[in-house]
């Protein structure tokens, strides 16, 4: 009978790896080698930091609760007051005419459906 099996190699020969995220890197003067940051590993974790948020700010105004103009409106309304230059006269005069707004809907309703009641 044939033995196929190879003898066991000593452990020294086995090479070992580089610490996970670096690169060994030889010096001239035989001191240990540094190791130095996988930029392609950085780079890719970047990216999908960078995916991650674009996708969580376009799902989060998918399903944001209001209209798509009520929610443009409280952004800029926050850009404003990040940059510091809100007015609150401005802002008390777009509520005051959004809920104008909003009444003369309403009233035109009542209206319509009073007077369809006058005719039945």
């Amino acid at each position: 009978m044939v033995n196929f099996t190879s003898p066991p190699r000593p452990a020294f020969s086995i090479p070992k790896a580089p610490p996970p995220g670096s690169i060994p890197q030889p010096k001239p003067d035989g001191f240990p080698p540094d190791t130095v940051p996988d930029w392609n590993a950085i780079g890719l974790f970047a990216a999908g930091i960078a995916i991650g948020a674009i996708l969580g700010a376009s799902a989060a105004l998918l399903w944001a609760p209001g209209t798509g103009d009520e929610t443009r409106e409280r952004i800029g309304r926050r850009l404003r007051h990040l940059r510091g230059d809100d007015d609150v006269w401005d802002e008390l005069a777009a509520e005051l005419e959004r809920a104008a707004a909003e009444r003369g809907e309403e009233q035109k309703e009542e209206r319509e459906n009073l007077k369809e009641a006058l005719r039945t």
